[in-house]
């Protein structure tokens, strides 16, 4: 695996597409262990964070003393923010559940509310804030749908849910309403996925590195087939979802 030290030599010869400095970026499971990372990352580049959690006493500590805004929200009521996003520039959807091996008809409806349904309600409510927005070209939506896009996960309701997640931000994308980034994640080590071996500081960086540079698609992971199947898959669902779906007037 690239070393972190020569992701940062290539950071400094290609420069800078998108600059985090000023901007207002929203995360959701801020209080999990990626959305930590995030906060911390994001907190070093200079952007604004408001960490979006169901953890109401939830605290945030970064090294630069950077001020977190800490909103607490709960699941399916995630339209009592609808204001609140008005004057968010990029929002991560973040938040996840793993229920690992349980198949019972109560983590069927859990894993799809939580990775699949919570997340596009997200969505659909930061592009409705857009049309009245002073700094529309700006705003970005990022989805964590990750890696179990295209590979095992060693939990089958997991894969499900964000298989699904994933293609509705595929379908969704369509529309270019804003850009909308997919962040597709190899294992980290966190409560979610046991089995994880990158460490979450890590690929905290290589999302930011990476977005900066522009990519739509974030891809870190220590699989490299996912380099060539998660591109080719969302190349097909994309056209077939071209080919047969239209845009509502």
């Amino acid at each position: 695996m690239v070393s972190l030290c020569q992701f940062k030599i290539v950071e400094k010869v290609l420069g800078k597409v998108l600059s985090f400095k000023g901007k207002r970026i929203a995360i959701t499971g801020a209080s999990g262990t990626m959305g930590r990372a995030l906060v911390a990352e994001l907190s070093k580049r200079e952007a604004q964070i408001i960490a979006l959690t169901t953890l109401p006493d939830a605290s945030f500590e970064v090294s630069d003393h950077s001020t977190i805004e800490v909103i607490p929200w709960r699941l399916g009521h995630e339209a009592e923010l609808r204001d609140r996003l008005q004057k968010v520039d990029i929002l991560i959807l973040n938040h996840g559940v793993n229920v690992l091996g349980a198949r019972d008809s109560a983590s069927v409806y859990k894993s799809y509310e939580v990775n699949t349904f919570s997340v596009f309600r997200w969505i659909d409510l930061f592009l409705e804030t857009i049309p009245n927005s002073e700094n529309a070209n700006a705003k970005e939506i990022w989805v964590n749908t990750s890696e179990a896009e295209v590979n095992p996960a060693l939990s089958p309701l997991y894969e499900l849910s964000k298989r699904a997640i994933g293609d509705l931000v595929t379908l969704r994308r369509l529309d270019h309403a804003c850009t909308i980034r997919k962040l597709i994640l190899g294992p980290f080590k966190s409560n979610l996925n046991p089995y994880g071996v990158m460490s979450a500081s890590f690929v905290a960086w290589a999302i930011a590195f990476l977005a900066q540079l522009g990519l739509r698609d974030i891809i870190v992971t220590i699989n490299p087939t996912t380099f060539i199947t998660y591109p080719v898959k969302e190349f097909w669902r994309s056209l077939y979802f071209r080919l047969f779906s239209y845009r509502s007037k």
